[in-house]
This record gives C-alpha cells, structure tokens and sequence, in this order.
C-alpha cells in the first residue's frame, strides 16, 4: 500500500513537472555521466545559458543542475553528472537508463552567461564541469573565457574536458587540508593580470569559494561583479 509520503511525492511531482525521457547515457571516465534527454519539459522554453533546471528525484526530493546546453525546439537538453558521494543526486544518475521517464521544473534563474561584458574568469570544481561547458559554448561567439578547477583527478578531469574540447583551463589536484587554494588563488590572479578587469565566476564548493573570495581580496585584487553560485557544501543538501 503506498504511503502518505509517495502518494505526496506522487502529486507535487505530477502538479509542479513535466516529463521527459532520457534518450542517451555515456560513461565519460569512472565518475561523470552525460545524460541526454527530450520531451515537453524542455519545448518551447526560455533557457538562458548558466540557468539551472530542477529535476525531481522522487520521495519529496529534487535537485538543480546546470544543463550543458538545451535546444528548445528540439525539446532535448544534455546533462553531465559528477558521481561523488552517496546522495540522492549521483545515486540516479548513476543508475539512470535510456528510456527512462523522469520529471523536469523549467528553468529557474540562477547565473546568466548571456549577459557578460569582459573576459570571464571561471572557478568551480567537478561539479562546475556542466555550467563551464554552457559558459564556454556561450563565450565561443562574444567573447575569451578561462577555467581554473580544484579537483579531485586531474587525469579524469582533463579527459572530459577534451571530450568536449574545452582547452583554456587549468587544474590543481585536491588536498584534504585545502593547501591546494593556494595554487588556484596563485592561478587566478596570474590571470587577472592578463585579462585586466574578467567577469569573476566562483562556482562549486561552498568552502572553496569562500576561502579564494577571500584570499584574493586580501591580496588587494577587486571581485567587484563576482557572480557566485555554490553547489555543494559537506553535510548540506539543496543549496540551489
């Protein structure tokens, strides 16, 4: 017999989400997956590159991601899915299979890409992989953009960046202790210098932002504009 909380899931996904299927799974490396999928979620919608679709999990739970790109016409968008942990959102697309149903939120405001008048300066980490690429894929005709990830595997990393040949980024390998901000603040205001006045971006780790904020400003280097959207934090769900 269900239950009160599945028949609730049931009704607010029903009342609140549209349904799409997916139409490709692919395995890039061990730890991504991109996941196409199509139907009336993603037709006749306005998607601004950097807005973030709500997909719904089940049992009363959601989660936002960052569509790659999205082709309203076509009514299909792709997804790439970093699987770290054991939360709600890696467990599905781990598990996800072409011909399978699922329900999309349109698309809710969160960075627009669109709207960038200097060279972009990008931060983020595996979980910023899918927001890089619609940056990039955006800035390919108005303008440069550079990337710089903290990551957990360099190797793995960079595979999936020629996979979708995104070749102006630079990684630093993760350390436990967060001594690798160092190098990544060491990068970012290398580049600052050969952009001048970029767009600042901080994506990914909710820590990991805070601490490159900081250090650059301590450093005497303005983020005046920044635009921040943080994905993950540890021990916290939902933050967009």
């Amino acid at each position: 017999m269900p239950t009160l909380s599945r028949i609730l899931s049931s009704a607010v996904g029903k009342l609140l989400f549209h349904p799409v299927m997916i139409t490709g799974v692919e395995a890039v490396g061990e730890s991504f997956r991109l996941l196409t999928m199509q139907g009336v979620g993603f037709q006749s919608v306005k998607w601004i590159p950097g807005q973030t679709i709500q997909i719904f999990l089940g049992n009363l739970t959601k989660r936002a991601y960052t569509p790659m790109s999205l082709d309203s016409d076509a009514g299909s968008a792709c997804f790439l899915f970093y699987l770290h942990g054991k939360g709600p959102g890696s467990g599905w697309a781990a598990s996800a299979k072409a011909g399978d149903i699922c329900q999309v939120m349109r698309p809710k405001d969160s960075i627009d890409f669109t709207n960038f008048t200097e060279p972009a300066l990008f931060f983020g980490d595996e979980t910023s992989l899918a927001s890089a690429q619609a940056l990039h894929l955006c800035r390919r005709q108005t303008g440069v953009a550079r990337y710089v990830f903290e990551v957990n595997s360099p190797a793995q990393t960079e595979a999936v960046l020629r996979r979708f040949g995104m070749s102006q980024a630079s990684l630093v390998q993760k350390r436990e202790d967060g001594s690798h901000l160092a190098d990544v603040v060491l990068l970012m205001a290398e580049q600052t210098t050969r952009m001048r006045s970029p767009q600042w971006v901080f994506t990914g780790k909710a820590g990991s932002i805070q601490s490159v904020q900081k250090s650059l400003k301590q450093a005497g280097i303005s983020l005046f504009g920044s635009k921040v959207k943080a994905y993950w934090s540890p021990g916290k769900t939902g933050l967009d």
